[in-house]
């Protein structure tokens, strides 16, 4: 009986060791936004923008789904850099992907929409 409570925790600690996948797959995300933030440099934005855009169209991570909020961000950046049509589809993207932000990316999309 030892012997097999002994195997069984120990077989437990094993497994509580081993590494998880995240939810979500951040690619570059936390380096390219604070070099944009600190520098707003061309490069920096062209650099924040495949970020974004990688995240987007090849999401990874154990959920196979968009971060919640990076459809807002990008779009309220394309916003910010002049792209209207497609920052307002980027924020309509992230209305349907996550409906509990329907609220306030309708404010948002009214807004920009004018």
């Amino acid at each position: 009986m030892k012997k097999i409570l002994l195997f069984g925790f120990s077989l437990f600690m094993l497994t509580s060791c081993m590494t998880s996948t995240s939810l979500y797959d951040w690619k570059n995300y936390e380096t390219t936004s604070y070099l944009y933030y600190k520098k707003q440099t061309p490069e920096a934005t062209e650099q924040l923008m495949k970020t974004y855009e990688a995240m987007i169209n090849k999401p990874n991570g154990s959920r196979k789904t968009i971060a919640p909020g990076i459809c807002a961000e990008y779009g309220y950046f394309l916003l910010q850099n002049g792209k209207k049509a497609e920052g307002v589809a980027m924020l309509k993207k992230e209305r349907e992907l996550y409906p509990e932000s329907k609220v306030f990316m309708d404010r948002l999309i009214n807004r920009f929409s004018e």
